[in-house]
């Protein structure tokens, strides 16, 4: 069976911005383009780095540029919130009310998205 290569658009942003693999490399602070074209065709996962600059750089947040990734991280990360919501449910303390609405705030976001990502 053939695994599918993440989605990015990263060579979307740059083509619509009018950049070259070189002059992105540029301004993300890399000297060569073979780093952009090497993420541009999925053989190369982006760094934090690139990420970040490119929402500097585009505007474009990590799960925009990046959907597959990002939506691969929020997988892991919801269970992991779900698993500790559960642990923690029932112990009346102060700081548990706080880690509570920390992770109810996460649950809704992920709810938000799932409900915009459906229109």
């Amino acid at each position: 069976m053939k695994t599918r290569k993440p989605v990015n658009y990263l060579r979307s942003y740059r083509l619509r911005s009018g950049l070259s693999q070189g002059e992105l490399a540029q301004l993300l602070g890399w000297k060569r383009a073979e780093v952009i074209s090497r993420i541009e065709k999925k053989q190369r996962p982006p760094t934090l780095k690139l990420v970040i600059a490119c929402f500097i750089l585009f505007g474009a947040p990590a799960a925009e540029l990046f959907p597959d990734i990002s939506a691969s991280i929020e997988v892991g990360v919801m269970a992991r919130v779900w698993e500790l919501y559960e642990q923690i449910q029932g112990d009346p303390s102060r700081k548990t009310k706080i880690k509570i609405a920390l992770l109810e705030g996460a649950i809704e976001r992920a709810d938000q998205r799932k409900r915009a990502h459906r229109l």
